[in-house]
């Protein structure tokens, strides 16, 4: 079995983690000034006059994460974009195209 990455962009993968927290129920509200990181690209997502999420880029030069040791990445997380899932292997396989 050979496993190789899918390119995704920034947006498409922040539209997807959108979509898969509306459909949980969260509100344009509750996700507004949610920050994402992608390599050194930075967004946010902001609720436009009419309700609506706007993502938001900005400029940045160099990203640095810190994670704690009690916030590690749950088992059936994407670690690429981070949407979960109800198994580690479905997790894996979702920015993985599998041969």
């Amino acid at each position: 079995m050979q496993i190789q990455q899918t390119q995704s962009t920034s947006r498409d993968l922040i539209e997807r983690w959108i979509v898969q927290h509306v459909l949980e129920g969260r509100s344009n509200s509750e996700l507004e000034g949610t920050m994402f990181v992608y390599g050194n690209e930075a967004y946010t997502l902001e609720q436009t006059s009419q309700g609506a999420l706007s993502i938001i880029e900005y400029p940045v030069s160099n990203v640095v994460v810190f994670r704690k040791k009690e916030e590690a990445d749950p088992a059936n997380v994407c670690r690429a974009c981070g949407l979960d899932y109800s198994s580690f292997k479905e997790a894996i396989e979702c920015c993985a195209d599998v041969d």
